[in-house]
């Protein structure tokens, strides 16, 4: 998410944002971020109690089933690289600037990007691409939602100037093409350590499903549904 200041402007020639309106705004948008953290929450634990009972189908040829996790893998540490990236640029510069440098030059929403590529890269864990792809999508509706409610303050904050930047970035897919960077930037490192920590959980997923796998082999749990 962009950071906007509650005395925020707009860009010239509009008047000041209404601070009532404004505050307002952020405190909607802090409670739906909460129930978009319970949201991920619901899901992580949905897949918990709904994935031992899901089995790859890619039994029969083991190498496939091998590569979808070291994709997977490569996913998780792509996500941390690039959520740790975005707050290169975002980190610094948190007050009343809008961010269209780095990562959020050629994406709105680069750090939900990655994250829904951490979700992809958890769920590939199974060995099954089908299960990536739809915790994949679950994941990207949530992110969608919580997109539409930061937009709106925003839109209130930086008026013409984000419009301009809505009409230039894609929403999600990146456009290579309109990378931008200063040469410098400056750096908060206790941001970054953050983003990090908060992104090792993601590779617990390991484990957890090295685990479920192994109860499956032994018998002790048995899979109903079969998914390449």
């Amino acid at each position: 998410m962009q950071q906007a200041s509650a005395n925020a402007d707009t860009d010239a020639g509009n008047s000041t944002v209404d601070k009532t309106t404004l505050d307002a705004t952020w405190a909607h948008l802090a409670r739906s971020q909460v129930r978009r953290r319970r949201a991920l929450g619901a899901l992580a634990i949905l897949a918990i109690c709904v994935l031992p009972w899901v089995a790859s189908a890619w039994t029969h040829l083991p190498w496939i089933h091998e590569s979808l996790e070291w994709a997977g893998l490569a996913l998780l540490i792509l996500a941390v690289l690039g959520r740790s990236a975005c707050m290169l640029y975002l980190g610094g510069r948190k007050g009343a600037d809008l961010v269209t440098d780095g990562p959020y030059s050629i994406s709105r929403n680069s750090l939900y990007v990655f994250s829904i590529l951490a979700v992809f890269g958890i769920g590939l864990q199974t060995g099954s691409l089908l299960v990536g792809l739809i915790l994949a999508a679950l994941a990207s509706l949530i992110f969608r939602w919580i997109v539409g409610e930061e937009e709106i303050l925003l839109q209130q904050a930086f008026g013409g100037a984000y419009q301009a930047y809505c009409q230039k970035t894609p929403r999600f897919l990146p456009k290579w093409s309109l990378w931008q960077s200063p040469a410098y930037v400056t750096v908060d490192l206790q941001g970054i350590w953050k983003t990090v920590r908060d992104a090792l959980p993601y590779f617990l997923s390991i484990p957890v499903f090295e685990a479920i796998e192994y109860a499956q082999d032994m018998g002790w749990v048995h899979p109903f549904v079969f998914l390449y």
